[in-house]
């Protein structure tokens, strides 16, 4: 592999170092202080709020039963959130070290952050009270802000030790929100006690356009893969989820009605990673 090979996969060549007009600043600025607060107020909402119950409402547990799609994932897929977490924290830390406050990585971060923690704070607390339009607009307002955010992080040269650090934590939080997207629409519409034919009808233009985004990400230059992988994760929630539904999918959904889902999911499953595995050849054969 010669270095231009290198050179056109996810992340270029060189750490997020600090800008020349700033590179013996180690002083701590406003974005280090900022999320680190949005990252402990997004932990105190998801958790003590969604997870925990701490106002007394239904935690997104009791909820996602409540208002199951027959696009919800499995269970253990929803565990992806401990890696985000995780991986946020570090993050975190990796910001306020004194060779990376002013760094180019801060700095394209800008406030994507802690804008993104005000709406997924926002969609939290009108999810757990049941309000689905508000918690559906906070949801998308997430996928946006994530969005550009992984734009702006893509933006400039890193290594992979880089990327790990500063895109990572963005890219993989917006694959798994941007399925979470597809969830909250189909909730919104089962809130609304939709019939049958809507709910089909909105899952499968949902899930197109999921693989329609997967692919778009696949088609870009470079290519963040962690975005179509976590898609493919979630997909693969929704295939297991479908393998035994439960008795409020069963109670609603014909058998016939859920095998097409089903088979259908699968099939998208396939071809991103299809594409997937189709891409890294190519990048890797220059």
């Amino acid at each position: 592999m010669t270095t231009s090979d290198i050179d056109i996969m996810v992340v270029d060549t060189t750490t997020s170092e600090p800008l020349s007009s700033s590179s013996t600043n180690t002083s701590l600025n406003k974005f280090n202080w900022l999320n680190l607060l949005a990252y402990i107020v997004n932990v105190f909402v998801t958790f003590g709020i969604g997870i925990f119950g701490l106002t007394g409402q239904p935690d997104n547990g009791e909820l996602s039963a409540k208002y199951q799609t027959i696009v919800t994932p499995f269970g253990f897929s929803f565990s992806i959130w401990g890696v985000i977490f995780i991986w946020q924290a570090i993050w975190v830390v990796w910001q306020f070290l004194p060779s990376q406050r002013n760094s180019e990585g801060v700095l394209k971060a800008w406030y994507y952050y802690p804008i993104m923690t005000v709406f997924q704070a926002g969609w939290t607390i009108s999810f757990s009270y049941e309000i689905m339009w508000v918690a559906l607009l906070c949801m998308y307002g997430i996928v946006i802000t994530l969005v550009m955010a992984t734009r702006s992080l893509q933006s400039y040269k890193k290594t992979w030790k880089g990327y790990l650090l500063w895109q990572g934590p963005f890219s993989i939080q917006t694959g798994w929100i941007m399925a979470a997207a597809v969830v909250m629409t189909n909730v919104f519409t089962v809130s609304y006690n939709a019939n049958v034919t809507t709910q089909l009808i909105v899952s499968s233009l949902s899930l197109v356009v999921l693989l329609g985004t997967a692919f778009t990400y696949l088609s870009s230059y470079p290519v963040d893969f962690a975005i179509p992988l976590v898609i493919v994760w979630a997909l693969g929630g929704v295939y297991a989820e479908l393998q035994e539904p439960s008795t409020k999918i069963t109670d609603q959904f014909t058998v016939e009605q859920i095998s097409g889902v089903q088979y259908g999911v699968l099939g998208g499953l396939l071809l991103v990673s299809f594409g997937i595995i189709v891409k890294v050849f190519v990048q890797v054969r220059g």
